[in-house]
């Protein structure tokens, strides 16, 4: 993993850093007695977004442009129509709708594969639960007085490949999630029930990070899904699914390439790649 985060310096703008120097560089706070890591990778020129403000934005975009988005809406059922489509939708109001449509993308996440297959498409994605937690509000934690960043565990440690966590600048609460390394026993249960494993695992990172934060209990405990095991942006098959848990970070400039590729427009050499019929680019080259 060192060598690995090593060799993204020529590609990125960040720097190395010693464990001696973990208290000046990450946070005053940070446990000088730690003997976990060999050193530390700090990336400059890293943003924040707030996912609700963001969706709003798109929402808006949208509506702006001639739009309509449906809240509390189900696809239940699409398929192809001679060269178009037609899909069945139930509303909030649970009146049934038939749309026609000339193109159909399939943007639906963790319930991708089932329509997919609707379509005679097998791409083999599948969701796999994640979770996250929030602490009540903190001081902020980081250098200078300013919120800690984002601090993150690569480690395959207690059946997590990634732990990690920020602090919110509005709030100063810390947001962070763990990773599974395999798809989870309880994956199809109900995502109310959080696992002790999670629980267990971020308050051991957390807590070794900035001991201090074993006093501090989680405000609120949460699941989603996120999709494995790879990307499918593909135009031809109307895909766009399978973005794991970098969809927040990659989708609206994947987006940008889908619309470019299906209005002609010269796109990446790597966008065939991410097809049906390519590899997906594997999951390293991310890193």
């Amino acid at each position: 993993m060192l060598k690995a985060l090593e060799a993204s310096m020529a590609w990125s703008d960040a720097y190395m850093v010693q464990p001696s120097d973990f208290r000046k560089e990450i946070s005053p706070f940070m446990n000088d007695k730690l003997s976990t890591y060999k050193a530390a990778l700090i990336t400059r020129g890293c943003w924040q977004a707030t996912p609700g403000k963001v969706v709003d934005l798109l929402r808006k975009i949208g509506i702006e442009h001639g739009g309509t988005v449906k809240e509390d809406t189900e696809l239940l059922n699409v398929h192809r129509n001679g060269n178009g489509f037609i899909a069945l939708v139930r509303d909030h109001n649970k009146e049934y709708i038939e749309y026609h449509a000339d193109s159909f993308v399939n943007a639906l996440g963790p319930e991708g594969e089932k329509y997919s297959r609707q379509l005679g498409i097998l791409t083999g994605i599948y969701p796999v639960k994640h979770q996250a937690f929030i602490t009540r509000r903190l001081p902020w934690l980081g250098i200078n007085g300013n919120p800690l960043g984002m601090l993150i565990d690569r480690r395959n440690y207690k059946g997590f490949v990634a732990v990690y966590g920020q602090q919110l600048a509005e709030t100063g609460q810390i947001i962070g999630c763990a990773s599974p390394a395999v798809d989870p026993r309880e994956a199809d249960k109900n995502l109310k029930i959080n696992s002790q494993d999670f629980l267990e695992i971020t308050s051991e990172i957390f807590s070794n990070w900035i001991p201090q934060l074993n006093s501090v209990g989680f405000q609120a405990v949460w699941a989603g899904y996120y999709v494995e095991p790879r990307m499918f942006i593909d135009t031809k098959h109307g895909l766009f699914t399978g973005l794991r848990g970098q969809g927040f970070m990659l989708g609206m400039g994947l987006a940008k390439m889908y619309v470019d590729e299906l209005m002609g427009r010269q796109v990446p050499e790597y966008f065939k790649r991410l097809s049906l019929e390519g590899d997906g680019l594997p999951e390293k080259a991310f890193k």
